[in-house]
């Protein structure tokens, strides 16, 4: 494999370093450094990403992705990176481990592609073992991209939202890019959405956060930030994240026995 291209360590090394750029709220949230020693499940591990970092921090990780490009990618940047990692292909409601597998189930930018979120958040409880936690990370109903960016410019305004298409299409054409030319199904949900979900799920200790905000997220504040300084400032930028992100957070946990 020639060093660059998709699958090498270079390749990964370039996708590790600008998710760690885009947004470095994440190594907090997902808690990578508090998974040495547990058994690590990543739903929708994508490339491989998310896996590497709980896996560096000296989890025993496994990985299921729906795509097989994705777990073919996954495998061959662990492998390139020299770490060790079960990955398999499968499907979010119906997870291909058995029950109790995981001290932690970690799920980052995936389930709000599922049909059945319901399902899937069954799924990540039924494979966590007592008194293990789950990090679902999805986009955010209540964020200002989603209302000025999608609502307005894209739905409303750019293609006729309310002659022409449903907002789930609008933002699959709009704004999921993975990689491989697909476009899959999106959908948003509020704070209060994903942690009813997640208690009606069977959660215990349900509770969510907000994060990742950049200027240029929206006209609106992009506008703002070339004439108001504090717009530019990342600690303003990140206290918007934390109240009108494009992401809400939500950790639970399943009851011991």
């Amino acid at each position: 494999m020639a060093a660059g291209e998709p699958g090498s360590r270079e390749y990964f090394e370039r996708l590790l370093s600008a998710r760690d750029d885009h947004a470095p709220w994440m190594t907090a949230e997902l808690g990578y450094d508090e998974t040495s020693g547990l058994r690590v499940l990543d739903v929708g591990c994508g490339q491989g990403i998310d896996l590497a970092r709980y896996a560096l921090a000296g989890a025993e990780v496994s990985g299921v992705d729906l795509t097989p490009r994705h777990v073919e990618l996954a495998r061959a940047h662990l492998a390139a990176a020299g770490l060790t990692a079960e990955v398999l292909q499968g499907d979010a409601e119906a997870l291909p481990f058995a029950s109790e597998s995981f001290d932690r189930v970690s799920s980052n930018g995936v389930l709000h592609h599922t049909p059945d979120m319901a399902a899937a958040l069954g799924e990540v409880h039924r494979v966590l073992a007592p008194g293990g936690q789950a990090r679902i990370v999805v986009y955010n109903h209540s964020s200002l991209h989603y209302w000025v960016n999608q609502v307005l410019l894209e739905g409303l305004i750019g293609r006729g939202l309310l002659r022409e298409r449903s907002m789930e299409g609008v933002l699959s054409s709009g704004v999921e890019h993975s990689g491989i030319g697909a476009r899959p199904l999106v959908r948003v949900y509020s704070p209060r959405g994903l942690r009813r979900l997640m208690a009606g799920a069977g959660f215990a200790e349900v509770s969510t956060s907000v994060r990742h905000f950049h200027a240029a997220d929206t006209f609106v504040t992009d506008w703002l930030a070339s004439r108001v300084r504090a717009l530019r400032d990342p600690r303003a930028l990140d206290r918007l994240g934390r109240v009108a992100g494009w992401y809400v957070i939500g950790r639970g946990r399943r009851a011991s026995h």
